[in-house]
């Protein structure tokens, strides 16, 4: 594998884990809030004092967004192959034993006892219970890893991202965020340089999915992140949409659009606050995937608490990349 592509995988993994564990230093507030919190601004985990330190959180932990990811992750290296009910069982074991930081969407779906053998008909019902209304980004949050893997197979890599998306979410603008985030993380992987028209492009590639998709695209343009209105529900006399799966689409794709580093992305994000951590985690992904992990700051890969287990995960990815095997016959 070209070196240039092995960096911007591992930029990939690695961008998401530290949007998401920067991200959430500033999660659930509102724009006022981070500023009160951090009058200097929000640059490392350590200044994350909102929260104390316990079994399940740490300065330099992710959190569910970043631990999903890696279910599936998981469950590609071992099986070789997307495998639904593989990707369901560890997601379920990661409920029972950690759930750190988990949706409703998730909880409801993956807590359902029939999860384990029809996953997409337990989401299918919970989005038609809601009225078809549920959204959440609960799925485009985990899906980046897809991005990579069969990244020079597009039909696989869009059918992959609609099944993992429907293990939790049926909703049509979930799926489609979860494909254009796939089918982005390829063509940077492939080395695209005009953000605009690989934006222009996403778009083109999903807009049929929903007539909503058209709008939060065409925002990407506008010169400053408040077009997303982040914080939308953290003040008061607003509605609560901050885990639309748009916005966390939406927001992403202006950080790649504007942002001259890495660095600045996941900032000019995060300091958006609202599901602050979900949003920079997909823009770490992508952002991961255009700058590549040797433009990521020391002090934020130094700082990541289990940035060795996915040092390891990043290598045998590659690996696998490099020299696909049959999928895993073991149960």
């Amino acid at each position: 594998m070209d070196s240039i592509v092995a960096d911007r995988i591992r930029g990939v993994l690695f961008g998401q884990a530290i949007g998401d564990a920067l991200g959430f230093g500033t999660e659930f507030l509102s724009r006022a809030d981070v500023a009160k919190h951090y009058p200097l601004g929000l640059r490392s985990y350590a200044q994350i004092t909102r929260f104390k330190p316990s079994e399940q959180w740490r300065p330099g932990d992710w959190t569910d967004d970043t631990d999903q990811m890696l279910c599936i992750l998981d469950s590609l290296l071992s099986r070789g192959t997307l495998d639904v009910l593989d990707i369901a069982a560890r997601m379920q074991y990661w409920l029972l034993t950690d759930g750190f930081g988990m949706g409703r969407t998730v909880y409801t779906v993956v807590r359902d006892p029939r999860f384990l053998t029809d996953p997409h008909a337990v989401a299918q019902a919970y989005w038609e219970a809601s009225g078809q209304f549920a959204a959440a980004n609960g799925a485009v949050m985990r899906t980046s890893v897809l991005g990579v893997w069969d990244y020079q197979n597009t039909d696989r890599m869009k059918h992959n991202a609609e099944q993992a998306c429907r293990l939790t979410h049926a909703d049509p603008r979930c799926i489609g965020s979860c494909i254009a985030v796939c089918l982005a993380i390829r063509e940077l992987l492939l080395g695209a340089k005009d953000m605009a028209a690989l934006t222009n492009s996403m778009l083109e590639k999903v807009k049929h999915y929903h007539p909503e998709m058209s709008d939060y695209f065409a925002r990407t343009a506008e010169p400053s992140l408040e077009v997303f209105d982040l914080d939308e529900g953290m003040n008061s006399g607003k509605g609560n949409r901050i885990g639309y799966t748009l916005k966390a689409l939406g927001c992403s794709f202006w950080a790649l659009r504007h942002s001259a580093s890495f660095e600045e992305g996941i900032l000019a994000v995060i300091h958006e606050g609202g599901d602050a951590d979900t949003n920079a985690a997909i823009a770490g992904s992508m952002l991961g995937a255009r700058f590549g992990f040797s433009s990521i700051p020391s002090e934020w890969l130094t700082g990541l608490i289990y940035r060795g287990e996915l040092e390891s995960r990043a290598e045998r990815l590659i690996a696998a990349l490099d020299n696909p095997s049959p999928p895993d016959s073991g149960g």
